[in-house]
């Protein structure tokens, strides 16, 4: 889902400012920040979605009272479904906008997903270049399964369904080359039952809480 590299990948850059291309930094950067589109030449539709008011300013803004932790900024980016970098910016696809940009429950799904990163516990700024790939994929699939269980949870606290998550998740599995499969994610059927779960689990909380303070008072008769 994300397309950058985990929370806890240092960044390392040449000295000529340049990123690296050894199998080392490469190792520790993961895949590269989207490239920035510019809102100028966004569709109105498209471009009014990142202004103050749009629907990805008032999920954010959502999101941020539910954990009490603000993001700073929300950009469009190209070749990108949404990801989020340690400065704790959100980046997220045009291209994904124009497709899905009228399902509110997906947008609100994909946002929860990338703030489950934010609120994360990892640490940030630590060198993780002694582990191994199996070590730091184990990691990788360790966070994004938190990503989406925070996801599940938020979603319903927000008041959105998460059908749409589910399904956005089993449509890019289906568009996956079965060959290559990913090391960075649980499998689908894991992560879609990682959602549903976190949902009712936050479902049923609430409903307890309901019928513990809905529960007929006791008269004292001392």
């Amino acid at each position: 889902m994300t397309r950058l590299p985990p929370l806890w990948m240092s960044r390392v850059v040449a000295g000529s400012g340049n990123i690296g291309n050894s199998e080392e930094i490469r190792k520790l950067l993961g895949e590269p920040i989207p490239r920035a589109a510019d809102l100028n030449t966004l569709r109105p539709d498209i471009a009014a979605m990142f202004a103050t008011g749009g629907v990805l300013q008032r999920i954010a803004k959502k999101l941020g009272l539910l954990t009490k932790r603000k993001h700073k900024k929300i950009i469009p980016a190209h070749n990108t479904i949404a990801c989020v970098d340690d400065e704790e910016t959100l980046y997220v696809g045009v291209e994904f906008l124009e497709k899905y940009g009228e399902d509110e429950n997906l947008l609100a799904g994909i946002l929860a997903h990338e703030w489950g990163h934010i609120i994360s516990s990892l640490p940030k700024g630590v060198d993780w270049s002694h582990l191994t790939w199996d070590e730091l994929y184990e990691m990788r699939r360790d966070e994004e399964a938190y990503a989406d269980g925070f996801a599940g949870r938020a979603l319903y606290l927000m008041g959105y369904k998460v059908e749409s998550m589910m399904e956005f998740l089993k449509k890019l599995n289906r568009k996956r080359n079965p060959k290559l499969p990913s090391l960075k994610y649980h499998n689908t059927a894991t992560r879609v039952a990682i959602l549903q779960a976190s949902f009712e689990a936050q479902e049923r909380a609430f409903e307890t809480a309901g019928k513990i303070f809905k529960a007929p008072k006791f008269i004292n008769q001392s």
